[in-house]
């Protein structure tokens, strides 16, 4: 299964009798598809990647020079007692949970960069620490334009990469950031919601942002069709594209009094 990507700009063009511009229409497979656009959100993190590592990156420095410092006062005086030991212990666990908060930040864009084509799908997957990982890849993001509630409950395991769970959350988290970011971060909220219904796992990201028009969401999943500024314009094709892959599926709904929501259905593994 694939999607169509359609160079030329004009219908027109291409449906004509002359059809000038025919041998632009060139099938691209999903999974290929998918792998160009994760590449192209990784761009559009990278500035938040790399304020996200600054910080543990300077307490693991400082913890580190602390730590030397200490050392030397000890070689200094020769030997050591139970007190300046005691010193260096909180110095060396900054250090260690700064490291690994960088170890999890790298690993979590390693997994997301992932070529799926090499992992194939055994056994099942949970969903939570997928959806967990979106979060955390979105933190920079989102933490400037919106707080974020969460309600990650049960859920059956699915037969679903989790490169791909990532991709879909992490692609509606960063279009509900940019449906709100003209607004007050006080005004914003997102709530990304995980439960069972019917035996599937359900997957709702929500903002209370101004909606989308009846007419622009019967075209919404459609490549090319998105209405921001940046990006590939398809990031919600491909992720409807996935889900369906799996034998789920993704819909939107705008609830009175604006917002949008959309559900993403995955069926269980078994």
């Amino acid at each position: 299964m694939g999607l169509t990507a359609l160079v030329s700009q004009h219908e027109e063009q291409v449906h004509g009798e002359d059809a000038p511009f025919e041998h632009h229409l060139t099938p691209v497979p999903t999974q290929a598809l998918a792998r160009l656009d994760r590449f192209a959100t990784a761009s559009l993190l990278a500035t938040g990647l790399a304020h996200e590592i600054a910080n543990p990156l300077a307490c693991l420095m400082a913890a580190l020079d602390w730590t030397q410092e200490r050392v030397g006062r000890m070689r200094q005086n020769g030997a050591a007692d139970a007190a300046q030991i005691d010193r260096l212990v909180p110095d060396v666990e900054l250090a260690l949970v700064s490291a690994r908060t960088i170890t999890s930040l790298l690993r979590d864009f390693q997994l997301f960069l992932r070529p799926d084509e090499i992992t194939p799908i055994i056994g099942a997957t949970e969903v939570k620490p997928a959806i967990e990982r979106a979060l955390q890849m979105a933190r920079a993001r989102l933490g400037s334009v919106t707080p974020l509630s969460t309600e990650l409950g049960d859920a059956p395991m699915v037969r679903v990469q989790s490169t791909r769970i990532t991709q879909i959350v992490l692609n509606l988290l960063l279009n509900a950031a940019d449906a709100l970011a003209e607004r007050p971060w006080s005004a914003n909220l997102v709530e990304v919601v995980l439960e069972t219904v019917d035996g599937r796992a359900v997957i709702q990201v929500r903002d209370n942002g101004p909606g989308v028009s009846p007419e622009a969401r019967r075209h919404l999943f459609e490549p090319g069709r998105s209405g921001k500024q940046t990006g590939t314009g398809l990031g919600l094709a491909i992720s409807r594209q996935l889900a369906r892959l799996s034998g789920g599926d993704i819909t939107v709904t705008c609830p009175p009094g604006n917002g949008t929501v959309f559900h993403v259905v995955l069926p269980p593994a078994s």
